[in-house]
């Protein structure tokens, strides 16, 4: 490290700068954040989806994984979870990664495993929304549509 432009201390030419702003704290952290893991996805044999910039899919002859981004949350699932520990264990070289289990609940949406089958629904954020609006006691109202 050196001592930015304008800010040197002749005095002291060895001196840095200590920075005040954690990685997190700097506008440009989470593209380099997402730019890192892309590449490091890419270099494990994952492509970039064409319809999703989040989405990244392995292919082999034994499965398919998807590996889903959004923010600094991740979905990662394939048919078999022995596919996936080689994945998550690549990633934890170069990133703190928590695994948190099976999916419940991501961005208002529940997940509910039921016999390898698995339903989405978004029933709770719903409720949720209607607490936060006091309107959990409303009556429910017929809407006239256009068949």
């Amino acid at each position: 490290m050196t001592q930015p432009p304008g800010f040197s201390d002749p005095s002291c030419p060895e001196y840095v700068c200590h920075l005040q702003k954690s990685l997190y704290g700097l506008k440009q952290a989470p593209r380099a954040w997402f730019s890192k893991l892309s590449n490091k996805l890419v270099s494990m044999g994952f492509s970039a989806s064409k319809a999703d910039t989040s989405l990244f899919i392995f292919k082999s002859p034994q499965a398919v994984i998807y590996f889903l981004i959004y923010v600094d949350d991740i979905i990662i699932t394939g048919p078999n979870k022995s596919l996936l520990h080689p994945v998550i264990s690549n990633l934890q070289q170069d990133f703190p990664l928590k695994d948190l289990g099976n999916l419940h609940y991501f961005l208002g949406v529940e997940a509910l495993l039921d016999d390898r089958v698995l339903f989405f629904s978004q029933q709770k954020y719903i409720f949720d929304l209607l607490k936060k609006t006091d309107m959990i006691n409303a009556k429910p109202v017929n809407s006239p549509m256009s068949p």
